[in-house]
């Protein structure tokens, strides 16, 4: 039976769909919600500190004192309420501390990446929209800045590990991604995107160009039609991997059912196809 057809792409679908067509389907098409947990929840205040300090706090008062302000007023926000009150309830004190130190360690490799107080900021948390060939793209942008020859720069924070080498192609689509969608928007391809690791307090730079744009809209065009043949088809077959460890779904995954065909547990054709 035909599934219906979701109403756009953004970068999170794009990466979904690619790593796993069945995760792809709950997530997106029958919205199986994606159970809380700690990490996703560090990684949420961390760019929420960051948000507030570059919006809320004018260039040149930004500092590290006042960084640590501001996260000590979101993280109480954050432990009064639902779904994190429950889950550090059952912690230790101490593993409490170390967890909350790890979210601010974060929060401060921004100052030993970047200078705060030298960035003009346009905004942040930037909804953008747009369409190729009928197709709606869209995307939230962490923080847009303005360059001192008048270009923009595209931040995009980071709060889990560093891809392999093969998977920084990958997220390097997600670039591009934001670069189109500036560019298509707001009338300018963006100078830079950076990517800010803030675990590894590392910084991957890339520099849209015509060339990058005409390849994501050839990507873009293809990850639909394959998304749009799954959901005609009902054709969204689990792709296991290392991966599958971190899946909030690995639990009422076909592939992880030791009576399941094997031929169930092989990627699509369309997951197949995106993979070149």
């Amino acid at each position: 039976m035909p599934l219906p057809i979701p109403g756009s792409l953004t970068p999170t679908k794009v990466t979904t769909f690619r790593e796993c067509a069945f995760a792809f389907r709950l997530a997106v098409i029958e919205k199986v919600p994606q159970p809380s947990n700690i990490w996703t929840m560090r990684g949420s205040i961390a760019h929420r500190v960051l948000d507030r300090l570059y919006y809320d706090v004018p260039k040149g008062q930004r500092y590290e004192n006042v960084a640590r302000e501001i996260f000590e007023s979101v993280y109480q926000s954050y432990i009064t309420q639902e779904p994190f009150s429950s889950l550090i309830e059952p912690m230790t004190k101490e593993s409490i501390n170390t967890y909350k130190e790890s979210i601010w360690t974060m929060v401060a490799a921004d100052f030993y990446m970047e200078d705060p107080n030298k960035v003009e900021v346009i905004g942040t948390e930037i909804m953008l929209e747009t369409e190729i060939d009928g197709v709606k793209l869209r995307g939230i942008i962490d923080r847009l800045d303005l360059n001192d020859d008048g270009s923009l720069t595209v931040v995009d924070y980071k709060t889990g590990r560093m891809p392999s080498a093969i998977k920084e192609q990958e997220k390097l689509m997600g670039v591009h991604f934001y670069a189109y969608l500036c560019e298509s928007v707001l009338g300018s391809r963006p100078r830079s995107v950076q990517l800010l690791y803030l675990k590894e307090k590392t910084t991957i730079e890339s520099h849209p160009t015509e060339r990058s744009t005409r390849a994501l809209k050839i990507k873009a065009g293809a990850i639909w039609k394959a998304v749009v043949y799954a959901c005609e088809n009902d054709d969204f077959r689990p792709r296991p991997s290392h991966l599958c460890g971190y899946c909030h779904y690995s639990l009422i995954c076909p592939a992880n059912n030791l009576y399941t065909e094997r031929e169930n547990a092989r990627p699509s054709a369309a997951g197949t196809h995106l993979t070149h």
